[in-house]
């Protein structure tokens, strides 16, 4: 088991990419901390963590990130109940608005920033400050592929990435020394209940069918499929698993390959 005995911490836990990363936290033999600000989405995930791994230990708790206060009970939570935290996967997110940059709403850009930057920021640093006194541990930033290549009206979305880009290269290089590695993963388009409502959304939009859409999207991709969000999953969880101790500072995208960098 890639995960087996490790304690990580997810946070962001909803019906797309997060509950499918504490699902496959605990098939790989993890110890979970599960984090979100909506309770029945905890327990949604710890039922379906539990179907797949009948004996995973799971810790829940209710955590809006950008509240410090609430990401240090998070830690310290955690701390209590395993020891110790090996890992920890920043997925929670805001998105934000659909719209041009010209014309954007800045409050909702502020809202954005506030989630994807500072939250992220707030409750990578209390890990840390359990990390160091356990000697080391792996964190994995959820980004996104439109920071690579812009998607039309994502701009406040990606903006906040792209300042989780630098934040995390710069964190890198801070806390090597204390045997402590930040990477992130860039997904695009994820297979899963969120894109399925976009795709919907957006074929309709066009006014064509969804299978013709999802033909489009696929065109442009190495793979000529779209990616599942479990697959995306389990390149977040490598990148906290000791298969990855060499990489730290690293982009990996995780995106069919309709984004290759050269």
């Amino acid at each position: 088991m890639l995960l087996k005995n490790k304690v990580v911490i997810i946070s962001g836990i909803g019906p797309g990419l997060g509950v499918k990363l504490a699902i496959e936290a605990a098939r790989e033999g993890a110890k979970v901390a599960i984090s979100a600000r909506t309770a029945a989405n905890l327990d949604d995930a710890e039922q379906r963590m539990k179907a797949v791994a009948p004996d995973c230990e799971v810790l829940k708790q209710t955590t809006d990130i950008t509240d410090r206060a609430q990401c240090k009970r998070l830690v310290e939570a955690t701390v209590a109940r395993f020891g110790r935290i090996d890992g920890l996967v920043n997925s929670a997110v805001y998105h934000g608005n659909f719209e041009p940059v010209e014309s954007a709403d800045l409050e909702d850009w502020r809202r954005v920033f506030d989630t994807n930057v500072v939250g992220t920021m707030n409750l990578s640093q209390e890990t840390i400050q359990a990390m160091k006194k356990s000697g080391g541990g792996a964190i994995a930033m959820v980004n996104t592929m439109a920071t690579r290549k812009p998607f039309p009206s994502e701009a406040g979305y990606a903006a906040s990435k792209g300042a989780l880009t630098v934040a995390a290269k710069y964190l890198a290089k801070e806390v090597g020394r204390h045997g402590i590695r930040v990477n992130s993963v860039y997904p695009g388009w994820m297979w899963g209940v969120p894109v399925q409502g976009g795709v919907k959304a957006m074929a309709a939009a066009q006014n064509i069918s969804e299978e013709a859409f999802i033909k489009q999207l696929e065109s442009n991709m190495a793979l000529g499929r779209i990616v599942t969000d479990d697959e995306v999953a389990r390149v977040a969880l490598f990148l906290v698993s000791d298969y990855s101790t060499a990489m730290t500072g690293a982009i990996l995208d995780a995106n069919g390959g309709e984004f290759i960098a050269v």
